[in-house]
């Protein structure tokens, strides 16, 4: 795999039938943005290569429960001479699911395709996450969004219905630069 894995993610979570869903878990954002989350994280795809570059992944509240995810992909072999490093932004909100929350993410722009990602975090270490996303392929297609949460309720502890994405550690936040030394005379 040569790519970069922020490339990976966002080609994954926009091609059809991949980890799409027609309606997200919640219509309407009712939990409020996990905190922990917001800021600067640097990620690899779980299964990159040794030399593939980490992307950014900036998390920001839009309001109390509504967060934007941008990736912003780096290294050389994602970003086309000339041109800006690819990037992706989404509009994500929780959901309480089995006694935890899973987070629907709904692609924004142009390359867009109107469907939700479900999305489950798990913080290895406070400042390490892990990224998840419900396979669609391996639930069977349900016509509205209540038979949709039932079917995740059901099968929320069950690992055959997740996909391993992304690993991301918080980026350490960036320090003024230091004085220099004056000139001794």
């Amino acid at each position: 795999m040569k790519k970069l894995p922020i490339v990976l993610f966002v080609v994954c979570l926009t091609l059809p039938a991949c980890y799409d869903f027609d309606f997200p878990l919640d219509p309407k954002p009712v939990l409020p943005v996990d905190a922990r989350l917001v800021g600067d994280w640097r990620c690899l795809a779980v299964e990159a290569d040794l030399e593939d570059a980490p992307g950014i992944l900036h998390i920001a509240r839009r309001g109390e429960n509504i967060a934007r995810w941008t990736f912003t992909s780096s290294g050389s072999d994602a970003v086309p001479k000339g041109g800006e490093p690819e990037r992706s932004e989404y509009d994500v909100h929780g959901s309480a699911v089995g006694g935890g929350v899973l987070l629907n993410a709904l692609e924004l722009g142009e390359k867009a395709n109107g469907k939700w990602n479900v999305v489950r975090h798990t913080f290895l270490l406070p400042d390490v996450v892990r990224l998840q996303v419900v396979n669609d392929e391996a639930l069977p297609k349900v016509a509205d969004p209540a038979a949709l949460r039932a079917l995740i309720e059901k099968r929320v502890e069950d690992p055959a219905i997740y996909t391993d994405l992304l690993v991301c550690v918080r980026a350490k936040k960036a320090s003024a630069p230091a004085p220099s030394p004056s000139p001794k005379s």
